[in-house]
């Protein structure tokens, strides 16, 4: 028989589980607001930034901070061997920020074989899997899920068993080769350029924000809580502050990645068996720190 005060836990249990669907639906699902949670790949490397990278990781974190933001780093594994990335790479972790998985190589699935790709996945677990944070979300790099629907589903029956979700975006662009312009720029030594370089490059960011909302609420009848991808880098760090308030006056709600990524966009079925025989299933919701 079960005791009053067993029932009172699950009925309070019950009650929780509720408030957070709701909070979830106010977030996500209701009306057309738009939705936005700030996500970043790869991490900040000392060996090829020097000590900049140091202070570029400092300052986004602080950008972070002075806005309450949480937000969800997807740092490679092969770059944590040096301390320094480590300890980069924790400080966000102590900071609030949910820690993913980006491989330890960072291939591309649709070139790999698919065991192989997914030891390069465990080996990257293995590093970050002890820090504060660490959430199992793979943000596959490239955003390749596979070369066809066969590997698709070997990928995501993977991740079924090991109890990752996907850390998919909507919002992304080439801001690598960009940062690499912009470096250029610095190099110049203009006194100009790199503020006008930063300019259009958030009109380029929120030009593209736009588009994919507009997208996304013609194909689905409402606005998704959207996942912007960008990179670790001295072009975003110093664009950051900007980009949120740009965001703010333009009427965008930042949310927390773990919030954004429950919208049903970002989830995955796959063929429980190769033959399909019994039909398909989603990803779990991970259990993250």
């Amino acid at each position: 028989m079960t005791s009053a005060s067993t029932l009172i836990h699950r009925m309070r249990r019950i009650a929780r589980s509720w408030l957070l669907a709701a909070m979830l639906l106010a977030q996500i699902g209701a009306g057309q607001a738009q939705t936005i949670a700030l996500t970043f790949d790869d991490g900040f490397d000392v060996a090829s930034k020097g000590p900049q990278a140091a202070v570029d990781n400092a300052a986004m974190l602080a950008t972070l901070k002075q806005h309450r933001l949480r937000s969800m780093l997807f740092p490679s594994g092969a770059a944590l061997g040096s301390p320094e990335n480590l300890a980069m790479v924790r400080a966000w972790s102590d900071d609030g920020h949910a820690i993913g998985n980006h491989t330890y190589s960072h291939g591309s699935l649709s070139q790999s074989d698919t065991s192989a790709y997914f030891a390069d996945v465990s080996r990257a677990q293995a590093i970050l899997q002890t820090l504060p944070g660490w959430c199992p979300r793979l943000r596959f790099p490239y955003l390749d899920e596979g070369a066809d629907p066969a590997q698709h589903d070997e990928a995501m029956r993977w991740l079924a068993q090991h109890g990752y979700g996907v850390a998919s975006a909507t919002i992304f662009m080439p801001d690598w080769e960009l940062a690499q312009q912009y470096l250029k720029t610095l190099q110049a030594g203009s006194q100009t350029k790199p503020a006008l370089f930063r300019r259009n490059y958030l009109r380029r960011i929120m030009a593209q924000a736009q588009a994919q909302d507009t997208y996304w609420t013609h194909k689905l009848k409402r606005s998704p809580a959207h996942v912007l991808l960008l990179h670790a880098n001295h072009l975003n760090a110093a664009v950051l502050p900007d980009l949120i308030q740009a965001l703010n006056d333009e009427g965008w709600t930042l949310v927390d990645p773990a919030i954004a990524l429950q919208d049903p966009i970002y989830q995955r079925s796959y063929a429980a068996t190769p033959d399909a025989s019994s039909g398909p299933l989603s990803l779990p919701v991970p259990a993250c720190h």
